[in-house]
């Protein structure tokens, strides 16, 4: 027996429609969330003290800014500073972010340090910061007690103190950890103040907020997906005060004495003068003058220094003066000329020729020069030396042998520096002026001789104008 077939209904046209657009729709939607999806970025946020301040597009824009602040920082309060805050980042989702700047980033830790500042007065210690002060003036007090403090620790041995330290006041922002008061750095730095204990204002070496490194964040690598974006970085703290900010110091005293002023002596070249020969012109003597001294001595009260600080003239030393020949000698030889055989300041005495002399009219046969007894006499031409003794008329007497038969005779000597046989140069001197023989006072008596023959000398030696001398 054959079964009934069941009956199938087709679908009408509603039912076509909704099976047509079912799937257009349903990738509609799709396309839609992806699209929407895709309009995020993951951006990095970063957060201050937990606190979530903005997004950055690297790492590198906070850490520069801290850098910058961290520079600002130094130059205006002279100290490497943290602002105790921590820097974190995360990764976000964000659509159309905004991103901060350096200048932003800066801002934000500078408001963070500004409350760790105050403007005041700082007191450097060997260019060391040692503690700040609300008042300038009462830090320049300060010093001046210490000063007047350690004088009078002294005694009555010393008339002023000196601290070694160099000291400076700048007014500056400071840490309002380093505010003190006047007590407070006197405690610090004050030799003759007890050190046994620390200062009860002074901080400990976990609390003090002064930072010796750079911030407390780093710079991630933000665009490496692996960085550990709660990353903190802690800070080292340096020493707190110590002993070694104690000043130093040292009394002082003045003492003025009186002291020689050393004659020098002084060689000058005498080009009218030979080699070898030298003739001082002028006596040397000392002087005096007060020398003012500045005597340092350590706090025990021994001597550390005695410098000249101050000294007045009260006699001027005169230098003794040395003329030294510096002309050069010539050769032994006869020139052909004659000079002078010795200074003429009181001119001609006694001329050649015919005079009167011990009662009697001789003819004179040379000329006399007057001087004082010890002046030197020269040779007045090079030659050879044929006399040098002594006879009864002309006492001391040299007689030298030149060219051309000529011979000059130097009488009434005092002393002889030659000898029979030496050969003399022009210049040269070979004796010294006396009285000796028949002679009335110190003078030479020169002559000229060709052969036997006497000649006036004054016309064999350079023209000499006498008329000035009385």
């Amino acid at each position: 027996m054959a079964h009934p077939q069941p009956h199938i209904r087709k679908p009408g046209l509603a039912g076509k429609i909704l099976n047509f657009l079912l799937p257009l729709l349903t990738g509609i939607a799709v396309a839609c969330y992806i699209t929407n999806i895709c309009s995020y970025e993951v951006v990095i946020r970063a957060s201050l003290n937990g606190i979530p301040v903005g997004y950055v597009q690297s790492g590198s824009t906070f850490t520069n800014a801290e850098l910058a602040l961290e520079a600002d920082i130094a130059e205006a309060a002279g100290v490497l500073y943290d602002p105790n805050c921590e820097i974190s980042y995360t990764f976000a989702h964000v659509r159309d972010p905004e991103y901060l700047t350096e200048e932003d980033c800066y801002e934000l830790l500078k408001a963070q340090a500004d409350k760790d500042f105050t403007d005041a007065y700082m007191l450097y210690v060997d260019g060391r910061q040692a503690a700040a002060c609300e008042s300038g003036d009462a830090l320049y007090a300060l010093i001046n007690d210490i000063e007047s403090e350690l004088l009078e620790s002294g005694g009555d041995a010393f008339s002023t103190v000196r601290i070694q330290n160099a000291l400076r006041i700048e007014k500056q922002p400071c840490l309002t950890d380093m505010l003190h008061s006047v007590d407070e750095i006197n405690e610090i730095l004050n030799p003759l103040a007890d050190h046994t204990e620390e200062p009860a204002a002074m901080v400990d070496e976990q609390s003090i907020s002064m930072r010796v490194s750079a911030f407390a964040s780093a710079a991630p690598v933000m665009e490496d997906p692996n960085v550990d974006c709660g990353v903190s970085h802690p800070v080292v703290s340096p020493d707190v005060l110590g002993d070694d900010l104690i000043l130093d110091y040292t009394f002082v005293n003045t003492e003025t004495v009186m002291e020689t002023i050393w004659y020098e002596t002084q060689y000058i070249d005498d080009y009218d003068t030979f080699v070898g020969k030298s003739k001082q012109i002028q006596d040397g003597s000392n002087g005096l003058k007060n020398v003012t001294y500045e005597l340092v001595y350590n706090a025990d009260g021994d001597l550390l220094a005695r410098t000249p600080v101050k000294e007045s003239i009260i006699t001027d030393a005169q230098d003794r003066i040395i003329m030294v020949g510096a002309k050069e000698i010539p050769d032994a030889v006869p020139t052909g000329t004659f000079i002078w055989p010795c200074d003429t300041p009181k001119g001609i005495s006694s001329p050649y020729g015919w005079r009167t002399a011990y009662g009697k009219t001789e003819f004179h046969l040379g000329i006399d020069l007057p001087d004082v007894k010890g002046s030197p006499i020269w040779a007045s031409d090079g030659g050879e030396v044929i006399w040098a003794g002594y006879t009864p008329s002309y006492g001391y007497s040299i007689r030298i042998q030149h060219a051309d038969d000529y011979i000059t005779v130097y009488a009434h000597l005092s002393k002889m520096h030659v000898s029979v046989g030496d050969h003399v140069y022009q210049g040269q001197h070979i004796g010294d002026m006396g009285n000796t023989g028949m002679s009335y006072g110190s003078h030479l008596h020169f002559e000229v001789r060709i052969g036997s023959t006497t000649y006036n000398p004054v016309k064999y030696l350079p023209a000499r104008d006498f008329s000035q001398i009385q």
